[in-house]
This record gives C-alpha cells, sequence and structure tokens, in this order.
C-alpha cells in the first residue's frame, strides 16, 4: 500500500511539474523580458523522470501493456514530454513547453486516474498490438503538429498586433511552423487511418461491427478533418491561418475520440 501510494504522487508530481513549466514558458513568451529561471531546465529533467519512473512502475506490476487507452496515454505522454524537452533543447525556443507540455499533463492524469478498460481475455492480443501502436504513432505525429500549429498561429498574431519584437525572437519563422505542421500531418495522417483499418480489420474478427461503434465513427471524423487540413492544404491552397485553425479543430477531435469515448469491445 505505501509503494502504490509513492507512484501515486509520483503521477501528481509529474503533472504539477509539466503545468508549472508551461505556465512558466507561456509567461515567458507573453512577457519577452521577463527572464525564465535557471532551474526551469532541470525542473523538466526531474519531472520527465518522475514520469518515466511511474511508467516504469507500471510496466513492472504489469497494468502497462498497451492494450487499453489508460497506458497508450501514459507512455504518449511521457514521448510527447520528451520531444518537447528535445525541441527545446536544440532551438532554445519555449514554445514548444508551452504548447506541448499541458498536452503531456492532460495525457498523463487520464492515464493515471481513469477507471481502468477491461477487454475480454479471449480477443486477439496479436492484432490488437498492432492496431494500439500505428495509433500511438499517427497520435504523436497529430499532436506535436497542434504544437507547431499554435506556434504558427501565434506568430501570426504577433506580427498582425506589433508585439515587442524580443516576442518574435522567442517564436520560430512562420515557414518553418508551417513546413513543420505539414510534415507532421503527412506522417501521422496515414498512420491514424492504417490505425483505424487494422482496428476495423480486429472488430470484424471479433464478430463486432465497426461502423456501430463511436470509437470507430469518431476516428472517422477526426481523420476527415485531417484529411480536409492536406486537401486544403495542397490542393486548394488555403491561407495559413485558416489551415492551422483546422490542424487545432483536428487535434481537439483527437482528443475527445481518445480520452473521451470508450470502445465498445471494452466490458463494462
Amino acid at each position: 500500500m505505501p509503494l502504490a501510494v509513492v507512484w501515486a504522487f509520483l503521477g501528481w508530481l509529474s503533472i504539477l511539474g509539466y503545468l508549472v513549466i508551461a505556465g512558466a514558458a507561456l509567461w515567458r513568451l507573453w512577457r519577452p523580458k521577463k527572464k525564465i529561471s535557471s532551474s526551469l531546465k532541470p525542473l523538466l529533467v526531474a519531472t520527465i523522470v518522475c514520469h518515466f519512473l511511474y511508467l516504469a512502475e507500471g510496466t513492472i506490476t504489469g497494468w502497462l501493456k498497451l492494450d487499453t487507452p489508460e497506458s497508450v496515454a501514459v507512455v504518449l505522454g511521457l514521448l510527447v514530454s520528451a520531444v518537447a524537452f528535445w525541441q527545446f533543447q536544440r532551438s532554445k525556443i519555449e514554445a514548444p513547453l508551452g504548447f506541448l507540455l499541458p498536452l503531456s499533463a492532460i495525457l498523463l492524469a487520464f492515464g493515471s486516474f481513469e477507471r481502468p478498460t477491461l477487454l475480454p481475455s479471449e480477443l486477439r492480443r496479436d492484432i490488437l498490438f498492432v492496431h494500439v501502436v500505428l495509433l500511438m504513432g499517427g497520435y504523436l505525429m497529430l499532436m506535436l503538429a497542434f504544437g507547431s500549429a499554435v506556434t504558427h498561429l501565434l506568430t501570426l498574431w504577433s506580427l498582425k498586433r506589433k508585439r515587442p519584437l524580443a516576442l518574435l525572437e522567442k517564436l520560430p519563422p512562420l515557414e518553418k511552423t508551417e513546413q513543420l505542421t505539414s510534415q507532421l500531418i503527412l506522417l501521422g495522417f496515414p498512420l491514424l487511418v492504417l490505425g483505424m483499418v487494422v482496428g476495423i480489420i480486429w472488430a470484424r474478427m471479433e464478430g463486432k461491427s465497426a461502423w456501430t461503434d463511436p470509437k470507430v465513427l469518431f476516428s472517422i471524423l477526426t481523420g476527415g478533418v485531417f484529411a480536409a487540413y492536406l486537401h486544403a492544404r495542397f490542393v486548394r491552397r488555403w491561407e495559413a491561418a485558416t489551415l492551422h485553425w483546422l490542424v487545432i479543430v483536428g487535434s481537439i477531435c483527437l482528443l475527445i475520440t481518445f480520452l473521451a469515448v470508450r470502445h465498445t469491445l471494452a466490458m463494462e
């Protein structure tokens, strides 16, 4: 029992750490003359380590098997925070911390404190694993695209409102974020579609109707938003601001589909 309390405490520490660091990064962007404390980087490292220890405990005790949304959320949260840290280290720009770490906090909170999803033991676990890995890769790329899209829109807003140049110095060029967003969606969208196809095949093999599953229907809606982005980006040539708002809408749909919509294969 004491060990369970310790691991739960590590989860709470990680969530709190992500939110504090994200808040400090956003404050730094909003008030360019304010300096971020030198302890922010060690705090981020310590937070990621706490998250990793929480994940490692789940692996050792057996609850983390990548076969439930909750366990996938814990892994995804760690991957998102690791990428945010890597981007911050490489570019020395705080935007990835401010826009990606809240996603890590949300995912970790969902994975840690949501009632665990139970799946029938007779389900084909090999196909489930392929389904989960594909979707996890797609989710990661599309969540990173969300951070890039928000950064792009903030840069546009700064230019139009003529914010201090110091703020613009803390944001990447528009061309870079526009290209990065497109590349991430070009990577994530096919993985999302493949994961959905494998999931539909898996449901059919289990004798379930995939087309009445709310998880499938919401996934198709989410995929449709990102497909609309690609069509508008490369065929219709919409303006950048509209495209990036479309990415944000798609990312919200993605989070709702992943975190709020339950799979009909799950046991009640």
